[in-house]
C-alpha cells in the first residue's frame, strides 16, 4: 500500500467513510472524536470533515459538533440524495444529507431515550433494502451494552425499540446484508449475538472470542459469510447458519477495530488494527492471508474505508493503481489515502 496523500486533523481522527454513490464517489468523511478536560469538567468534542479527492485532496467543509464515535453512509440513495449517519458523545443519531453542492446539512436528529447520564452511541449500521416507502432502518449500539432500532422515514428518526444484550460496552453492531430482519451485535462482554427484530430478542449468542468483541461485517457479495474482529487480535470468519463455531480464523498484527469488505469482489478485507497498523486479507474458502498492509500511522488505527471510485477513476489519480483506501488514526491525528494492487 502506497501513500497517496495525508492530512493533519484538527482533533483525534476515529472514523472514515467514503460516499457510495454517483456522482460523488471522490467524496469521504473522516470524523473526530476528542475528550478535553480540565479541573472542574470534561468535553467531548468533535468534527466532521468532508473530502473530495481528484487531481489532490481537497476540503470541503468542517462541521463541528458533539465527539463523533461512528459514520455511515446509507447504502441506498434516499429520494435521489446520499445519506450520512453519525452517532455521537451525546447519545444522539444525526442525519446529514449531501445537497447538490457538495457540502452536508444536518436535516433531523433524535436523543436516545435514556437516564443513563454520559451514555455514548458507539455504532450504527443502516440496513440494505429500502422499503416500498422509501423508508430505511438503522441500528446502534450504546457504552453500556444496549441496542436500539430507528426508522429514517419523510425526513425523520422515529425511535422503536431498545435493550440491553451485552453487560459492558456494545461495541458494534451491523445487519445481514441479505435479510435485514436480522443483526448482529458485539460486546467488550466478548459475545457475538445474532438478533431479529422479528421477534424483538436476540436468537443466538456465541463465545467463542477472547477478548471484546470490536467489529462485524457481513459480506455484501456473499451470502452467508460473516468476518468479525476482536481486541484478542483474531479475525473470525463465519458462515452466518452455523454460528457455534468459526470457519476459520487468522491472527492479524495488532488489536482489530474495524473490517470492510470490499465494495466490488467477495474475498478481500480491509482491517484497521489499531497499534498493528491496516492489513488487506485475502479470504480463501478454508483460509485467510495479509496481502498488504499499511504501517505508516504512529497511533490506533480505527477508521478504515475502501473507494467505491471505479478502476478507471482510480487510474486517472494514480496511473498504476487499482485500489484507493482511506485510513486514520486517533492521537497522531492523521489521516492518509493510499493506493493498492493485487
Amino acid at each position: 500500500m502506497l501513500t497517496l496523500n495525508t492530512y493533519k486533523t484538527e482533533l483525534n481522527a476515529d472514523s472514515l467513510e467514503f460516499c457510495p454513490h454517483e456522482p460523488n464517489q471522490n467524496v469521504f468523511v473522516c470524523a473526530n472524536y476528542q475528550l478535553e478536560k480540565d479541573e472542574t469538567s470534561q468535553t467531548r468534542k468533535g468534527l466532521l470533515l468532508l473530502f473530495s479527492i481528484e487531481d489532490d485532496l481537497n476540503l470541503l467543509q468542517t462541521i463541528g459538533c458533539s465527539g463523533v464515535l461512528d459514520t455511515k453512509w446509507c447504502r441506498n440513495k434516499i429520494g435521489n440524495r446520499s445519506i450520512l449517519g453519525v452517532v455521537n458523545a451525546t447519545k444522539s443519531i444525526e442525519i446529514y444529507v449531501l445537497n447538490l453542492n457538495v457540502n452536508l446539512v444536518l436535516q433531523c436528529k433524535l436523543t436516545i431515550p435514556s437516564e443513563i447520564p454520559q451514555l455514548l452511541l458507539l455504532s450504527l449500521d443502516w440496513s440494505s433494502s429500502e422499503t416500498n416507502f422509501g423508508s430505511q432502518e438503522i441500528v446502534c449500539s450504546d457504552s453500556k451494552g444496549g441496542v436500539h432500532r430507528l426508522i429514517y422515514q419523510n425526513n425523520q428518526l422515529t425511535y422503536l425499540n431498545g435493550y440491553k444484550p451485552h453487560d459492558f460496552e456494545c461495541w458494534c453492531v451491523t445487519f445481514n446484508h441479505f435479510n435485514s430482519n436480522i443483526f448482529y451485535s458485539g460486546g467488550d462482554d466478548t459475545f457475538l449475538f445474532s438478533h431479529d427484530s422479528r421477534i424483538g430478542d436476540f436468537t443466538f449468542k456465541n463465545k467463542s472470542h477472547t477478548a471484546g468483541v470490536t467489529s462485524i461485517q457481513s459480506n455484501p457479495h456473499r451470502e452467508h459469510l460473516l468476518a468479525t474482529g476482536s481486541y484478542d487480535s483474531y479475525l473470525r470468519i463465519w458462515d452466518d447458519r452455523i454460528l457455534k463455531d468459526c470457519l476459520f480464523q487468522l491472527e492479524l498484527p495488532g488489536t482489530l477495530w474495524r473490517l470492510k469488505w470490499d465494495p466490488f469482489g467477495d474475498n478481500l478485507l480491509l482491517a484497521g488494527c489499531m497499534s498493528g497498523g491496516a492489513h488487506i486479507v485475502q479470504i480463501n474458502d478454508c483460509s485467510g492471508e495479509i496481502i498488504g498492509g499499511y504501517n505508516e500511522h504512529e497511533s490506533l488505527v480505527y477508521g478504515v474505508d475502501w473507494s467505491w471510485l471505479s478502476l478507471e477513476s482510480i487510474k486517472k489519480i494514480r496511473n498504476e493503481a487499482q485500489y484507493l483506501i482511506g485510513t486514520c488514526s486517533f492521537y497522531d491525528n492523521l489521516m492518509c489515502l493510499t493506493t493498492f494492487n493485487t
